[in-house]
């Protein structure tokens, strides 16, 4: 696709929602920041929309419903992991429009476990249990990455990293911290931004609760990762789209 006859895509950036308002402002951070990445990384012309699946507006389905019908768009989940919001609030949206897939969410990548091991580096004196903390979901697929995730950390730090999830999966972060037996407990939030659960975490009672994910370019480039491989896929963009590599 040359730069004179490029098509136009959208890009639909989609979050949970929060009723938070500074986690409300690091999710229009983080798509700015996506944004102004992606001028830099894909030649390919995006337009960026703002969607939720839960909480906040606009959602999603009206979102999708509202853009052009010839023109092509990718649902960008700016989640961690899977769960029903991917597997089907985002699924139904994607397959009740011709020309418009989904990405997939964050993931278990090795950035986003070297991010979480940098951040538990500092509160390893004293022999801490390390517990992972997750949104939770009933779904296998969602709890495997978040499984997959505590490895990876697991293994850079050279010690257990226990899991926890705020809801939707058991064990619950709270009783992990309850079980640990007298020794201090350093949460690991793999949440991207203040909110309900961020909350819930602070109130266990750990020694220490880390912040979210943002901001962190990091993070962002992550999600981009996913945005290129989806518009690859798809066929939305060709390897000259894509100005630069990670």
């Amino acid at each position: 696709m040359s730069q004179t006859d490029q098509r136009v895509i959208h890009v639909v950036a989609t979050s949970h929602g929060t009723d938070n308002e500074h986690g409300q402002q690091l999710i229009h951070e983080l798509r700015a920041q996506l944004e102004e990445l992606s001028k830099d990384q894909i030649a390919a012309s995006l337009i960026w929309h703002e969607a939720y699946v839960d909480v906040q507006q606009p959602s999603l389905d009206d979102v999708v419903a509202s853009l052009p019908e010839q023109e092509p768009a990718v649902v960008l989940p700016l989640l961690v992991s899977d769960g029903v919001h991917t597997t089907s609030d985002i699924k139904q949206a994607v397959d009740s429009r011709a020309n418009t897939v989904a990405a997939g969410p964050l993931g278990p990548t090795p950035q986003l476990a070297q991010v979480l091991a940098d951040r538990a580096k500092e509160y390893l004196e004293g022999d801490p249990v390390l517990a992972l903390a997750g949104a939770g979901t009933r779904l296998e697929i969602g709890q495997q990455q978040i499984q997959d995730l505590a490895a990876q950390i697991s293994r850079i730090l050279d010690r257990e990293v226990t899991v926890g999830y705020c809801a939707g999966a058991n064990p619950r972060i709270s009783e992990v911290v309850q079980n640990a037996s007298k020794r201090p407990v350093v949460v690991l939030s793999s949440l991207l931004a203040d909110g309900y659960f961020q909350n819930k975490l602070v109130s266990t009672g750990a020694e220490v609760v880390t912040k979210p994910l943002l901001p962190d370019v990091t993070i962002a480039q992550c999600f981009l990762v996913r945005l290129k491989e989806t518009l690859k896929t798809a066929g939305f963009m060709s390897p000259d789209d894509e100005v630069l590599s990670l």
